[in-house]
């Protein structure tokens, strides 16, 4: 199969496999898992974004690009000299991987550039400040070290660490901001649908409504395995959409 002027199915590259795998610290069980998965797939073509966008999977497998993006299940930065490479990838859904190589073209050349460092919020762990600049992040431990809400103002980032697989779930902050103007039964529009605050009056939210608006949203979306026998039923009992709340 021709996809432009690339063959597909291919192997992943070297210097593809080196960048993919900049995102998953092999030392980590749910990220180890996602390595040895990719190292079992060929790209199968290009996304629904173009050059850099691509779907792995298995060789014998139909290309998928009518399916919305999956969320985002890992993220890095590289940057060699003048160049800088992002590296995302998201979950897997139906066996099939979706990647994303911004300045692909960057890559068949790293073996001559000099790495000047990298990145990736894989490694994060509790106690730690945000990745690459070291700025604040504040913790919520729902449950201590073990399951722990992390809001970095600075990244404009949240992410959940799971001890059980050790991996960092990245949190789309729409969708859990949307959860917390419920439990704050925020209906003024100015402040319910900007996001943003989140972030710039952060001060102003309590760990027990973080924390809250987290199961809240997990519950809905289902996106960690989460005990939820280990806290009060009340706290996720969502009563009403976010839609129908604004609309009071």
């Amino acid at each position: 199969m021709t996809n432009g002027k690339e063959h597909f199915p291919r192997d992943l590259s070297a210097e593809e496999k080196e960048l993919l795998f900049s995102a998953l610290p092999e030392n980590k069980i749910g990220y180890k898992l996602y390595r040895e998965k990719i190292e079992q797939m060929v790209v199968l073509g290009h996304g629904r974004f173009g050059r850099g966008n691509f779907i792995l999977g298995k060789l014998d497998s139909d290309l998928d690009i009518e399916s919305s993006s999956t969320p985002i299940f890992a993220i890095s930065k590289i940057v060699y000299g003048d160049h800088e490479i992002y590296v995302t990838i998201h979950h897997e859904n139906d066996d099939q991987i979706e990647i994303d190589l911004q300045n692909i073209e960057i890559a068949t050349k790293i073996g001559e550039l000099e790495e000047k460092y990298r990145w990736t919020y894989s490694n994060w762990v509790p106690g730690q400040k945000a990745p690459y600049d070291n700025s604040d992040v504040r913790e919520i431990h729902l449950i201590l070290k073990s399951l722990v809400l992390v809001i970095a103002s600075a990244h404009r980032k949240i992410w959940v660490y799971n001890a059980k697989d050790e991996v960092n779930y990245l949190i789309p902050v729409t969708n859990f901001y949307n959860e917390l103007m419920l439990l704050m039964e925020e209906r003024d529009p100015e402040v319910a649908l900007n996001p943003n605050r989140l972030f710039t009056s952060l001060s102003s939210f309590d760990d027990e409504k973080l924390g809250q608006a987290f199961l809240l949203y997990n519950k809905y979306w289902n996106r960690i395995d989460v005990d939820y026998s280990l806290f009060d039923p009340k706290m996720v009992q969502r009563k009403k959409s976010f839609i129908d709340f604004l609309k009071k």
